[in-house]
């Protein structure tokens, strides 16, 4: 099979979106089939992945992070005609690329929805964000223009329903790539991050941006160390929030409890999952969380905050546990299951199986399923 993915983030960017293409190409190449990426190029890199094609782009100027391509490449455009199905991750520039792809070929187009638009459009100025109404609108008809959607959780098929998404919706989320956690270590973090080896230690791992509800986090975690005064908070990652989050730790007392890693490449950052105690996630608006699978995959169960698709991957008292946006509730939880190694050994067990069923090979064979359903047309 020749299978297009269409994204408008890859690598060297980090993300869930593009972990999950990149491992992704990785496990259907494995499989045998044919993948092209469609992405936009990033200042600086140097290409060595076959099977890339790049789209000129430039920085949203509302969120510097993520690009915007310009949906035309002649060599892009040469190699449509290869394809026997097109998978879009994102529905901006490259999802709109591949929904023109698939009109012109008459070719089959799923569409995964990553990622919580209705939050993502606060990045916007007011003045030029839409409502709520026009945007799930406008999401509704992108994905009405697709072959099949699917979504990481229940929760989020529930919402794409509501907006008026009338093509077939499958549920799975997509997994975490286990041969990572079965490699040596290459780094100590307790050592590097100055972290006493006893010292309890909670983790993070994602973006430090408004989406992942980091005020909260950092309050519950100056309650945590106002009991444990000798644990540590880790933040892996970066993004718009983390000056501005240094500088409410240095206020709050707690600077010389928190340590902030940056982004770390997979190896370094699983090393980190595999020395933490507990993994903390309060984010509300999470389609799947691929952090917290991750942590599973590490043998680290978390504590999170139980809202849409944390809740089809967390199973409260069987891989990690669910807790309200309640402060008291969740420094509770955290320091009750940190001090429990009996019940953190039971999550941890439950917390590896749960990572061997949402392995990327798993997800993979779920998906091309999905392929060949579209290929052999859906009903109508």
């Amino acid at each position: 099979m020749h299978i297009g993915l269409f994204s408008d983030a890859y690598l060297p960017e980090i993300s869930g979106v593009t972990t999950t293409v990149h491992w992704l190409k990785e496990e259907l190449e494995n499989l045998g089939h044919v993948v092209y990426v469609y992405a936009p190029h990033y200042e600086g890199i140097k290409e060595d992945e076959a099977g890339i094609f790049r789209f000129h782009s430039g920085r949203f100027a509302f969120h510097k992070a993520s690009r915007v391509a310009l949906p035309y490449s002649r060599a892009a455009t040469r190699s449509f005609k290869e394809l026997d199905i097109l998978h879009s991750h994102t529905p901006f520039s490259m999802g709109l690329v591949a929904v023109g792809a698939a009109t012109r070929y008459h070719l089959p187009h799923v569409h995964t929805y990553h990622t919580h638009l209705m939050e993502d459009r606060k990045y916007l100025p007011r003045a030029l964000r839409p409502r709520e109404r026009e945007t799930g609108k406008i999401i509704a008809a992108f994905c009405n223009r697709c072959t099949l959607i699917t979504a990481p959780s229940t929760a989020f098929k529930e919402e794409l329903l509501g907006y008026g998404v009338h093509r077939p919706i499958r549920v799975f989320p997509f997994g975490v790539k286990l041969s990572l956690f079965r490699q040596p270590p290459i780094w100590d973090p307790r050592v590097e991050l100055n972290i006493p080896q006893k010292a309890k230690m909670f983790l993070y791992a994602g973006r430090l941006a408004m989406e992942k509800n980091l005020p909260f986090l950092i309050r519950a975690y100056a309650q945590i160390h106002a009991q444990d005064p000798t644990s540590v908070l880790v933040l892996a990652g970066d993004g718009p929030l983390r000056e501005r989050t240094q500088e409410e730790v240095k206020e709050m007392g707690i600077g010389d409890a928190v340590r902030f890693t940056g982004f770390l490449d997979h190896p370094r950052l699983v090393d980190l999952y595999k020395a933490a105690d507990l993994f903390l996630f309060a984010s509300k608006t999470e389609t799947q969380g691929l952090v917290l699978v991750e942590a599973m995959a590490a043998g680290t169960p978390a504590v999170a905050i139980g809202a849409l698709g944390v809740l089809d991957v967390v199973q409260d008292g069987v891989n990690g546990i669910l807790v309200p946006e309640d402060k008291d509730t969740f420094v509770e939880a955290a320091l009750a299951l940190a001090n429990d190694e009996e019940r953190r050994s039971l999550l941890q067990r439950g917390a590896l199986a749960t990572a061997e069923e949402l392995s990327t090979r798993n997800s993979t064979l779920r998906l091309l399923e999905v392929f060949e359903e579209c290929l052999n047309g859906l009903p109508e």
